[in-house]
């Protein structure tokens, strides 16, 4: 069996398989519906507008434009990562007839759902940059800070959709407790309110800087908001980018080999 790294290239060599499947997947979804892939715009504006509005008006005193674009931001990001989460406890066992056919190159199961999930935030991506641009805060040199932010949340959201995909081969019931941890994880993660009302020194505080959801949305949002990140959440990511990646080029090179036996 190869190792991750070298599958990995040889899939982006070649993403005739992944990255036209991951586009079938999302066109095939909305082909049949009258707004087509404009429905992907539908939840985020609906989240925006309609969710954020109305906290904002429970929080008197509060600067609606830019805690919209707070939320906007907040919600893409999210979803990318609870999306790539959910997708890759199943990608082995939606690619079961490929694998059995003898497809062994894994990566190519794990880039589909990165991919697709990936498409869907591009797709819903111009909602929250159009609540991003009404706001005050919106500091346009922090893009570029930014889009680094990003590609470190999809290279950690590759490493550990690896581990998630063979876990969930070997554990078929991890789709549903990721489920429930997606869900309880929202609620330490400051989408719909700011990190700034969870101190450090506070019970909340620690949950919230113990959440990897939060230090991924924060590298990705607060550059483009002109907030200051936090160093801990700097060195929480590099630490957690360095493990994962170990994790996930061990467990592929001694757990890869079993998958078409677990599915």
């Amino acid at each position: 069996m190869s190792s991750l790294l070298l599958h990995l290239r040889q899939s982006l060599k070649r993403p005739d398989h992944w990255l036209y499947a991951s586009w079938l997947d999302i066109v095939l979804k909305y082909r049949r519906t009258r707004l087509g892939l404009l429905w992907m715009l539908v939840p985020t504006a609906v989240y925006i507008w309609g969710i954020g509005g109305f906290l904002a008006a429970l929080q008197p005193g509060i600067a609606v434009a830019g805690f919209l674009a707070h939320v906007g931001i907040g919600f893409v990001v999210f979803r990318l990562i609870s999306t790539v989460a959910m997708d890759a406890t199943t990608a082995f066992a939606q690619s079961q007839a490929y694998i059995y056919d003898g497809h062994t190159r894994l990566t190519d199961f794990v880039l589909r759902a990165v991919a697709r999930s990936f498409g869907y935030f591009l797709l819903s991506l111009p909602v929250a940059l159009a609540a991003a641009f009404a706001s005050p805060e919106f500091d346009a040199f922090g893009t570029g800070l930014a889009f680094l932010g990003l590609a470190t949340v999809m290279w950690n959201l590759f490493v550990f959709s690896v581990l998630l995909a063979i876990a969930g081969a070997r554990f078929p019931d991890l789709h549903e407790a990721m489920g429930s941890a997606v869900m309880a994880l929202f609620l330490v993660t400051p989408v719909v309110w700011y990190a700034s009302v969870a101190p450090p020194h506070t019970l909340h505080g620690q949950l919230m800087r113990a959440n990897p959801l939060h230090h991924m949305i924060a590298v990705v949002r607060a550059p483009l908001l002109g907030e200051q990140v936090e160093p801990v959440t700097w060195v929480y990511l590099a630490a957690m980018t360095a493990a994962g990646t170990v994790a996930a080029v061990w467990v592929y090179r001694s757990a890869a080999r079993r998958v078409p036996q677990w599915l």
